[in-house]
């Protein structure tokens, strides 16, 4: 992500102008960022997350939804655009950002890998829905899954090979074989 300004803008300026700008862009507690594109792999990723999840979800009263969705963090002051995030309940068609999310699923790439696993997933934690936040690797067949505790805590478990992910706040399973299908990145 590159900073795409020096002054301050406000949370409202951001919304107004992103809705004019053909570019995606995060926006950080006054800072906005421009959004980079991804690999072959890290968009195959997100699209086959994004798929299986939805197939998954019908009927449930929660959504799948890719990066085109905004997703706003009011207690840090900030708005992105996770690879995939999962809400759940009533949602207007209209509607330009979610306000929660119960599952965040950010596919790494190597220039914002250290920020989606440090300080992004710090201010994703904020959300009082978020239940999981899921790190898929686009290099190798490696996803991290963060779900977090009755008692708030947060608990790693660590996938790799062709062993299958659980999600356990949508009852939702899938192997890494599935979820890499057509990346061309081998066990």
């Amino acid at each position: 992500m590159a900073l795409t300004q020096s002054d301050f803008v406000s949370p409202e300026q951001y919304l107004a102008e992103e809705q004019l700008r053909q570019e995606r862009h995060e926006y950080y507690d006054g800072l906005v960022y421009a959004m980079s594109g991804g690999s072959y792999a890290h968009s195959t990723l997100a699209s086959n997350f994004q798929f299986l999840l939805k197939s998954h979800l019908k009927g449930s009263g929660c959504r799948a939804s890719n990066s085109d969705m905004r997703l706003r963090v009011d207690v840090a002051n900030c708005c992105f655009y996770p690879d995939v995030s999962v809400h759940c309940g009533q949602v207007e068609a209209a509607m330009l950002s979610l306000p929660s999310a119960r599952i965040v699923v950010e596919v790494l790439s190597p220039s914002t890998a250290a920020y989606d696993q440090g300080r992004k997933f710090d201010i994703y934690r904020q959300l009082a829905d978020l239940q999981e936040y899921v790190l898929v690797d686009s290099e190798s067949r490696n996803v991290h899954v963060f779900h977090r505790a009755d008692n708030g805590d947060w608990v790693f478990h660590g996938y790799s090979g062709s062993e299958i992910i659980q999600l356990a706040s949508i009852d939702f399973s899938v192997s890494l074989t599935d979820l890499y299908d057509d990346t061309g990145i081998e066990e």
